[in-house]
């Protein structure tokens, strides 16, 4: 018995040796390329073409970052601000619009809601690449929006503007498929109490329900941030003004400008990643908490 139990033992061991060592390699693979631009940022052109190529820089160059911040037109913090704006207030305006109907969706009783949620749910599986030109479109013939007459012509509508770059993103619905399972796995209990203490529905929700769902919350708000700090295709085609680039689109077109020049290319790159880098080891125990509540799993 105790021999069978100490093979068991080895075995687990070794089955936990062989996981770990697995991972640290993955892990490390994972990890080489940003160390890798991290490092090239810091190196001259001359050591980057050398040949064989070396690992840490021989001297450092921290007037990569100093070119690539300052080269373009209206300049990286210029984008940055742009960047802070559509997806700070995006994100915020998003909320606002999806909590309501997520709360909707899973508390109020009526005729057709669960049609409603599907209808909402299945427009995920509609490429996003079909609703650029109905987007823009839209956006461009808004009535009495950028000089348009009340038929939606005569002006740009919300063409280059931040609110071009933040409306089609307002009614999403995986935040709504998100906040949804999150409200519906708090105890109705909760809600018949409040009633009881003469809550309304949007009392109940505000003081209630929005502090019990915080990590799904923050889950939503974080996935929402990185997809707008990480929007290409969409600014580039809703806006045309340098002054209104956000920081994505500055780097692509710093990307053409720069040519070769690599280490200017990986110092821009570090510091446009850096700030969700940061941002998501600040909030990953509640995006953790968010995504197992919710039941999502990845």
């Amino acid at each position: 018995m105790n021999i069978t139990q100490d093979r068991s033992r080895l075995n687990s061991r070794i089955m936990w040796a062989v996981v770990t060592a697995v991972i640290i390699v993955l892990a490390a693979l994972s990890l080489f390329p940003f160390l890798w631009m991290i490092l090239t940022s810091f190196k001259s052109a001359e050591e980057i073409n050398r040949m064989p190529p070396t690992v840490w820089p021989q001297s450092w160059h921290f007037s990569n970052y100093v070119h690539a911040w300052t080269k373009p037109e209206s300049g990286f913090g210029r984008y940055f601000g742009n960047t802070l704006i559509v997806a700070g207030i995006g994100t915020l305006l998003q909320l606002v619009v999806c909590i309501p109907v997520a709360y909707a969706v899973s508390h109020f009783r009526f005729k057709g809601r669960g049609f409603i949620f599907a209808l909402v749910v299945s427009t995920m599986m509609i490429p996003y690449d079909i609703t650029l030109i109905p987007n823009f479109v839209t956006l461009r013939h808004i009535p009495f929006a950028g000089g348009n007459d009340w038929l939606g012509n005569g002006g740009q509508g919300f063409y280059d503007s931040y609110m071009g770059m933040m409306l089609p993103f307002f009614a999403d619905a995986f935040t709504i498929f998100l906040l949804r399972q999150a409200f519906q796995s708090i105890p109705r209990d909760y809600w018949e109490a409040a009633q009881v203490d003469g809550m309304n529905h949007f009392r109940y929700l505000c003081t209630v329900l929005l502090p019990l769902s915080m990590p799904p919350l923050i889950t939503a708000s974080l996935l929402a941030f990185i997809g707008k700090w990480n929007g290409v295709l969409w600014p580039l085609l809703i806006t045309s003004s340098e002054s209104l680039r956000p920081l994505q689109v500055g780097l692509l077109y710093f990307v053409s400008e720069e040519g070769p020049n690599y280490q200017h290319l990986m110092a821009a790159s570090t510091f446009t990643i850096l700030p969700i880098v940061v941002l998501y080891f600040l909030c990953q125990k509640w995006f953790h908490a968010g995504v197992a509540s919710t039941g999502i799993k990845g």
